[in-house]
């Protein structure tokens, strides 16, 4: 099965909410074994753990998620592409770039309903 990279909101809305939303998208990855994560979405996650219990919901994901390397070659392109976007009027934070460069090389869609993504030229579900 093809991965899916799933940004930080949708890990998020998964860990947080009871029903609904990308919360039930990332269920269905995880079931079928089709959801991955990436170096700064792990990051995003851990910083914003709130208590124990979601600390040791983390741990256990990210010890049991397929993660994507973050190399020194993803981060020179998502320089690249936030000059190229910077061009043209757009501010997009770095993280986003890096977990959508780190998407296109891996060649996996991303799974976010973060509108940065719409301008980086990725595979949106």
């Amino acid at each position: 099965m093809k991965l899916v990279l799933i940004d930080t909101c949708a890990w998020i809305d998964f860990l947080r909410q009871a029903q609904g939303g990308l919360g039930d998208q990332v269920e269905k990855l995880l079931v079928s074994e089709g959801a991955a994560l990436c170096g700064v979405v792990q990051a995003e996650l851990i910083q914003g753990a709130k208590g124990c219990k979601e600390q040791d919901q983390l741990d256990f994901l990210l010890s049991n998620v397929p993660c994507f390397e973050i190399t020194a070659a993803d981060w020179q392109s998502a320089g690249r592409l936030l000059a190229q976007l910077r061009a043209k009027g757009l501010q997009v934070p770095l993280s986003d770039a890096l977990i959508a460069v780190c998407a296109k090389r891996n060649q996996a869609p991303v799974l976010t309903l973060d509108q940065h993504f719409q301008h980086l030229g990725v595979v949106l579900l």
